[in-house]
Parts: C-alpha cells; sequence; structure tokens
C-alpha cells in the first residue's frame, strides 16, 4: 500500500510517520557543525529539519552581488553590518543562511550567531516556496522587520514586513520602482 509503512507492525501513514520525527534543536546543530559532521554539506536548520540549501545558479549570484554592492556602498558599520550566506539563529529550531542579512552593529560574531536583523534578503530562483512559506514564519518570529524575497523567474520582489509571530501582517509585491528597506532608507534598489 502506498504512503503507508509498518512499526512494530503497526500501519503508519506518511503524515504520522513526519509527526513521529524528532526535531534537532539548534544548538544540537551547532554543535554538529562546530564538530565538523556537515562540513561541505550546504544545509540550513529549518523547523527543526536539516535541509539543503538549493543550488540557485550564475543569475542568483549576481543578483546577490548587486544587492551587497549597494548595501555596501549605502549603509555605514555604525548602522548594520551585512552579511551573505551567514548563520541566523532565529529559533531553536531555525538557523536559515540567509543570502544577505543586515545583522546589528557592532554585532561581528562574538562567540554567537546573531538572533535577529533588520533586513534579510533571499533571492530565489529554485527555492521560492521554501523562500515564501517556510522561511517567512521563521524571520517573522525572529522579529526581523524587513524580510524581501526576490523571485528571478516572475522578476519581482515580495516585501514582507509588519512581523507577527505567524508571519508578516503586511506582504507586497513590486515589479517596477524603487524599493528602500526600512531601517535603511540611503539604500535603493531598482
Amino acid at each position: 500500500m502506498l504512503g503507508v509503512s509498518q512499526i512494530g507492525g503497526v500501519p503508519m501513514t506518511a503524515e504520522a510517520e513526519r509527526m513521529s520525527q524528532r526535531p534537532l534543536r539548534r544548538v544540537e546543530y551547532d554543535t554538529l557543525v562546530a564538530q565538523g559532521f556537515l562540513e561541505g554539506e550546504g544545509v540550513e536548520l529549518l523547523e527543526g529539519a536539516v535541509v539543503y540549501a538549493s543550488d540557485e545558479g550564475p543569475d542568483h549570484a549576481a543578483v546577490v552581488r548587486r544587492l551587497l554592492r549597494a548595501m555596501f556602498e549605502a549603509i555605514p558599520a555604525t548602522e548594520g553590518e551585512i552579511g551573505a550566506g551567514n548563520p541566523l539563529a532565529a529559533t531553536d529550531l531555525s538557523e536559515p543562511e540567509p543570502d544577505i542579512a543586515v545583522f546589528p552593529p557592532g554585532y561581528g560574531y562574538r562567540g554567537r550567531h546573531p538572533t535577529t536583523a533588520s533586513l534579510v534578503v533571499e533571492v530565489s530562483a529554485t527555492s521560492l516556496r521554501r523562500d515564501l512559506a517556510i522561511k517567512t514564519g521563521i524571520y517573522a518570529r525572529a522579529q526581523v522587520p524587513d524580510y524581501w524575497v526576490v523571485d528571478l523567474a516572475s522578476r519581482r520582489v515580495v516585501v514582507h514586513r509588519e512581523p507577527r509571530e505567524d508571519g508578516y501582517a503586511e506582504v507586497t509585491g513590486h515589479r517596477d520602482g524603487r524599493l528602500h528597506p526600512l531601517r535603511h532608507p540611503a539604500v535603493g534598489v531598482d
């Protein structure tokens, strides 16, 4: 029978199997990383699951570089530290590695990962579903006030603002015009 397996002679649906899995906590994940168990794996921790990061390709890389350049030119170190692919200790069960994040100024990764950011940007070629569904809740719970998803296929930016426990109160899509992060208005992105 498809979608059903046996545990101790009792049939279990795929949903029951998924529910029986124990989530990995961020502190446990960080220990595995520190001990080299996940070296070179290209993974991140999302909602207690270790998942492979999407291989996004050259268009993704080009957009990330362009956005980084704009941010480095416009955000002084006194207003924030810019990271690319750096871990964000968002919740007890999640440590995503956003394409771009602006962390609190002076943070400098002193012994632990930052727990929030003033801006997070995910550039999506193949990861759109994950970025809009799973990561939106994670970043909202981490109180990231400004979360952007650059949808390369649709040539739009989905901007999430006003974080709540269950997501963002304000979600808007943009195809044209200039966008400015809430806390870093000197940055302008077309």
